[in-house]
């Protein structure tokens, strides 16, 4: 198989980060030509991409979660692949993710690509729009904390098999024991001695819970222009040329006949716009936190014998002559 490994630096937390890429469902809105991821379970996931003009479908299971450190997974079936994601705080509010994928090109068209590099600037691509989703929400739409591990599910494998093994060891000879004859008990068997043992099961629901993204608030702020009018009363001085009587000339200090340039100046006032910054006000966006009762509606199966007593043989009391 052939593998591939990228790293991108995240400016948001290790836990905000962690918590955002156990949304598994969330991966369609930033990895490019996955359609779909849907979680089946705390280790099941089903995926859908398009690879091209070809939709593929796989199921993976998650080999290892440990929370703000790794997640693992393996393809189960369809289109072999296998992924790695580690995740390292390098500060107290970013964190470096690194992605390890390995998977097998199918066909002309997957081999040329991977030749030229095409799935693995596709999962430095995918990593850089993680980088940009997480980054702008500023926090994660959902978190799973539980924990998985590899033992766990060799221990689980084990446990299961050995159980069914001493299942069938047990039930066999039972099974295939022959009843004893009318009037006997059997060799080395009494009356009332248990002879067959059938088990019987039953299956119950437990039902658990895990946040999910339910959709987003979003805010934009615009800004609008609008044209104002303010009243203002603006004074000016005007040149007002009036002759006088002789008796009325006050003396000027000028000499007679001789030319004289006077100037006069004028002043008036204009307008001086200033603009000032007012809060007028602003919105909040609280999250209310509401409760529903939904009802999980699932079949679960049981075992029960049905008992025939037709071979049985009765035994008939003798008649008295």
């Amino acid at each position: 198989m052939a593998a591939t490994t990228h790293s991108v630096e995240v400016n948001v937390p290790l836990h905000t980060v962690y918590n955002q890429w156990t949304q598994f469902e969330e991966f369609p809105q930033f990895m490019e030509g996955i359609e779909e991821v849907r979680q089946e379970g705390e280790k099941r996931l089903f995926w859908r991409a398009k690879i091209g003009a070809k939709v593929k479908e796989w199921e993976a299971e998650i080999t290892q979660q440990v929370p703000d450190e790794r997640i693992a997974w393996s393809s189960t079936d369809g289109t072999l692949n296998a992924g790695t994601v580690t995740f390292e705080a390098v500060g107290p509010d970013q964190t470096r993710v690194t992605a390890t994928i390995e998977y097998e090109p199918e066909g002309l068209l997957e081999k040329t690509g991977d030749a030229f590099g095409i799935p693995s600037g596709r999962v430095q691509g995918d990593l850089e729009r993680f980088k940009e989703f997480i980054e702008n929400r500023g926090q994660e739409t959902g978190a799973w904390r539980g924990e998985i591990r590899e033992d766990d599910i060799r221990s689980a494998s084990s446990r299961a098999a050995a159980e069914a093994r001493e299942q069938s060891q047990e039930q066999l000879p039972r099974a295939e024991a022959e009843p004893p004859a009318e009037g006997l008990t059997g060799s080395g068997q009494n009356a009332g001695d248990v002879v067959a043992e059938v088990p019987l099961s039953k299956e119950e629901v437990n039902v658990g819970k895990r946040t999910v993204g339910a959709g987003e608030v979003r805010l934009h702020k615009k800004i609008t222009t609008e044209q104002v009018q303010v009243p203002v009363e603006l004074k000016r001085e005007d040149a007002v040329i009036e002759r006088v009587n002789p008796g009325e000339t006050m003396p000027s200090g000028s000499k007679q006949f001789q030319e004289e340039h006077i100037e006069v100046p004028l002043t008036q006032e204009e307008p001086v716009v200033e603009k000032t910054t007012q809060v007028t006000g602003g919105v909040r966006v609280r999250k209310a936190e509401g409760t529903e009762e939904r009802t999980v509606q699932e079949s679960v199966r049981r075992e029960d014998v049905d008992i025939d007593e037709s071979g049985k043989t009765s035994r008939k009391a003798p008649e008295n002559n």
